[in-house]
């Protein structure tokens, strides 16, 4: 949107809703994924995610190796999931006490969020 200093409020305002639309549409979403999730959340759905979990786990671990470095990068790309996932399943298994997180290594992002899809914008 173009800003227009004759009717800034106005498109300050539009702006603001555009915003609660995009808002509402991700709520929106993230409640119809939940419900569907949840519709298909089965016993042997949850035993067979568990037992995903816990390979998925035991190959960073295993990635860590005796260094104990992990690099999120590419130990999604050996094992076959994302960055995202990667990281997730590192804090989960800190969490859970099965290793313990001592120092990160940060650098600049790309800026876009990844839980989010291009898709609402």
């Amino acid at each position: 949107m173009e800003i227009n200093a004759k009717n800034l409020k106005d498109q300050n305002q539009q702006e603001l809703v555009h915003s609660l639309e995009l808002v509402s549409a991700r709520v929106l979403d993230a409640i119809v994924s939940t419900g569907q999730l949840a519709a298909a959340a089965t016993p042997e759905m949850h035993s067979l995610f568990s037992q995903w979990v816990a390979m998925i786990s035991g190959e960073l671990l295993r990635v860590a190796g005796d260094n104990g470095l992990i690099d999120p990068a590419a130990a999604a790309d050996q094992i076959g999931i994302t960055t995202e996932t990667a990281l997730s399943l590192t804090l989960a298994l800190h969490r859970q006490g099965k290793i313990k997180i001592t120092s990160l290594t940060v650098e600049p992002g790309d800026g876009k969020n990844k839980d989010i899809c291009g898709c609402m914008s």
